[in-house]
């Protein structure tokens, strides 16, 4: 390569670059850094995208990014710990039209620092219009088969997304800010971040959630299956590599729990098989070995040198090469600069151990071919389940929740309303719960019988499912006594659970009138003996509730208070007009 014009080093020498960090969602732990250019304001230029266009109308993008890189490079070298780090680099999709771009540049730059192409994501955009789209594939074919790692950033704003994961593999996609900004407000967004992270993971592809501002945001990412994060929530860039820090705590789930309980997880470690993996530079010959070391092992999982999972190798694709009288020449002969093996990968899913279950057993069951899947912690290989484990898995889960489900209801029991409040002051979620209690369920108990007692309490729980949404937890504590928990948002608000479970007492009472004979019902109470054998009169049926709003401001912050201010606050519920006891902050 020529060396730059005197004007363009000078360019090179006041730029800087910036680290903003990538975090595993999970963990905190951080995977990799993306580099950002710092200072083409002071060359005189109104923005970065008005710098690369004078390079690329000066025809010397390619050599001036080829320096860059350099610099780059060397810079994210005195980074704490950068060996197990990625960096992600952005390149123009011009650089093709440039007449002096050439082959392994950057794997030469990378081997003077003692780095290899998987330790670099490329990451391409499809932000700017895409004018020639064979021309852009051919771009991330090009650094695809050096053996470089691909990332497409913006996904989802350009006209190209779903076209690029068709007829393209890379490894890693950005869901742009557009869909994660307030996803916690905004249902529509969620659904379609949702089904974009589904789609990636079933092709194979790690996603970053990319912008992510504030803990609510992240907490959705979470939900929605994402497996890296990356914005001021984890940390603003920095010119200072001092700052980036090898982990991210207030992100990980030591401080923020995901939303479900850590029974799964000990349940699918039971479960989990270890299967020893290949490091994607081994060669054929130690792959071939390890299958031949134990006769019932039929794929292996591929991994980089940081441990990543990139897919597995099924034995069933080698043999048709392994079995040919030139079996072994043909491995060992390749022309480009993959790894043999990479040439034989077949993706699979890749989950958190984290991840929900139900969100495990979708995804595995929308991927076709899949043997199992592969779980990572902090993105790192731990094991493989297998669809036969998986089954296993489920069945062990559904024995516990049926043990823990009330018998009449159907509806979760003690274990499991616990566990949410447990969860709820774990995160510090803003939310709505609500303590329900029959009004003068005894007297009616005893005056017309237990079977009567049941088909009361089966008429509370189907009007709980017909007034409650399908975002309330229900729970049937026991016996006449009932709890619910909502989260709150912009579209559901504490006025409006308020007024909801108001609703489904008044409708309680009202249709609760049905199970009382004529008499009792004209005469609006029914006289019957109370715990000491004296004829009293006694109201009909009714409901009382306690709603409390939890989360940052609220008096009860632990589970114990929460109990205590349930059994006080019931007897204020049973005195009010309308049965409503409301504690907001």
């Amino acid at each position: 390569m020529e060396p730059l014009h005197p004007l363009y080093q000078h360019y090179l020498n006041v730029l800087d670059v910036a680290f903003q960090p990538i975090a595993d969602i999970h963990s905190g732990v951080t995977f990799g850094v993306e580099a950002l250019l710092r200072g083409t304001d002071t060359l005189g230029f109104e923005s970065i995208e008005s710098f690369f266009d004078h390079l690329y109308e000066e025809n010397v993008l390619y050599t001036f990014d080829l320096g860059l890189r350099e610099k780059v490079i060397a810079k994210f070298c005195t980074i704490e710990g950068f060996e197990n780090l990625k960096l992600f680099y952005n390149i123009d999709n011009r650089l093709l039209d440039m007449t002096d771009f050439s082959k392994g540049n950057t794997s030469q730059i990378l081997r003077r620092y003692g780095l290899d192409q998987k330790s670099m994501v490329i990451e391409l955009s499809e932000h700017n219009e895409i004018v020639n789209f064979d021309h852009f594939t051919q771009l991330m074919d090009h650094y695809a088969d050096e053996g470089f790692c691909i990332a497409i950033d913006d996904f989802g704003t350009g006209y190209s997304g779903y076209k690029l994961l068709y007829h393209t593999s890379p490894n890693i996609i950005k869901i742009d800010r557009f869909f994660l900004g307030s996803i916690d407000k905004d249902p529509k967004k969620k659904l379609l971040a949702r089904h974009m992270v589904k789609l990636a993971t079933l092709t194979g592809c790690s996603v970053i959630a990319e912008g992510v501002e504030n803990e609510k945001e992240l907490l959705v990412c979470k939900e929605i299956g994402c497996h890296l994060v990356q914005g001021y929530f984890i940390q603003r860039p920095t010119l200072d590599c001092g700052q980036i820090a090898s982990k991210y705590h207030h992100a990980s789930n030591e401080i923020l729990e995901d939303k479900r309980s850590k029974r799964d997880q000990v349940i699918i470690l039971k479960r989990l098989e270890y299967l020893k993996p290949v490091v994607i530079g081994d060669s054929m010959e130690s792959l071939l070995d390890l299958l031949k070391q134990d006769d019932e092992m039929f794929l292996v999982p591929v991994v980089d040198a940081m441990h990543h999972p990139l897919g597995i190798i099924h034995e069933h694709r080698l043999k048709s090469v392994i079995y040919s009288p030139y079996g072994r020449s043909l491995i060992q002969n390749r022309s480009s600069n993959l790894s043999v093996l990479e040439t034989y990968i077949e993706p699979v899913p890749v989950v958190d151990l984290t991840t929900p279950l139900e969100m495990i057993i979708e995804l595995f069951s929308l991927c076709e071919n899949a043997p199992g899947v592969l779980i990572v912690e902090s993105s790192r290989y731990i094991g493989y389940l297998s669809a036969r484990d998986m089954i296993d898995v489920i069945h062990e889960r559904n024995l516990i929740r049926a043990r823990d489900e009330n018998p009449l209801t159907k509806l979760p029991g003690n274990f499991m309303i616990n566990g949410y409040i447990s969860r709820v002051f774990e995160t510090g979620e803003e939310c709505a719960v609500c303590y329900f209690d029959f009004n003068h369920f005894k007297p009616y108990n005893d005056h017309y019988g237990f079977r009567n007692g049941d088909r009361v309490i089966l008429l509370f729980t189907e009007l709980m499912h017909k007034l409650l949404p399908v975002e309330y937890f229900k729970g049937h504590i026991g016996g006449d006594d009932f709890f619910v928990g909502v989260s709150l948002n912009d579209s559901h608000t504490f006025e409006r659970t308020c007024a909801e479970v108001e609703e489904l007492i008044a409708r309680f009472g009202d249709e609760v009138r049905d199970f009382y004979d004529s008499k009792d019902r004209e005469q609006g109470c029914i006289v019957a003996e109370d715990r000491d054998g004296v004829q009293c009169t006694f109201k009909l049926l009714g409901v009382s509730a306690v709603v409390i709003r939890l989360g940052r401001g609220s008096p009860v912050s632990s589970a114990e208070q929460l109990q205590k201010s349930f059994a006080v606050e019931k007897k204020a519920a049973k005195k009010a007009p309308n049965n409503l006891r409301i504690i907001d902050k």
